[in-house]
């Protein structure tokens, strides 16, 4: 067995950490239902930012059981998505963060492009984040996400986005498309063309 099955990206923004309570709470519900108990630490007790890492934006990943943790920092660089393309897949299942993700290893995703994860026909997240949709005015999300990330929990709780059905035939009624994460918040700017959605059929059922 892994010895840190589970981890959480946290986004540290001169020196300050991001959202934490939104990461606390999936932390501690990934404990409870992963290993049926309450975890020994907060994510507060452990974050000690480094005297290195305390200017600009910094990543964060935290590899966690429910007794032990290892911490890693990295300056972060976003990557530059120009186009999306449509993955088709069966019965995948990351409900909660894991470590494994060998699954997303099998999309081939070019150095410029992310993928839509088509799961079972429904439209769900993309390799590193959720994904949002926008049409006339009002910006949606899948409620067939694979995991519900901290930005999309804000999101929704602030009403700015609606939890919604999507299938794939459905892409060409929206007409934007954004990818949200820890690191890469709501921001309108980022947001791409629907026209930039590839709607190729590559299968990866597994």
């Amino acid at each position: 067995m892994c010895q840190f099955p589970l981890f959480e990206t946290v986004s540290i923004i001169d020196g300050q950490i991001q959202n934490l309570p939104y990461h606390q709470q999936r932390f501690q519900q990934a404990v409870r239902e992963y290993f049926g108990c309450e975890p020994t630490f907060t994510l507060l007790q452990i974050l000690l930012v480094p005297n290195t890492y305390q200017k600009g934006k910094v990543r964060c990943r935290i590899d966690y059981n429910a007794t032990e943790f290892e911490i890693k920092f990295f300056d972060y660089s976003p990557k530059q998505v120009q186009r999306f393309r449509c993955v088709e897949v069966e019965n995948w299942d990351y409900h909660l963060k894991f470590s494994d993700r060998k699954q997303f290893d099998f999309l081939n995703i070019l150095q410029n492009e992310e993928v839509i994860i088509i799961n079972n026909g429904n439209v769900s997240d993309c390799s590193m984040g959720n994904l949002l949709f926008l049409k006339a005015g009002i910006w949606y999300s899948s409620q067939d996400y694979l995991l519900k990330g901290t930005q999309l929990t804000r999101l929704l709780e602030q009403q700015k986005v609606h939890l919604i059905k999507i299938i794939k035939a459905d892409l060409g009624e929206y007409e934007k498309i954004m990818l949200i994460n820890a690191l890469n918040p709501f921001d309108e700017s980022r947001a791409l063309l629907c026209s930039q959605i590839y709607f190729c059929d590559l299968d990866r059922k597994s």
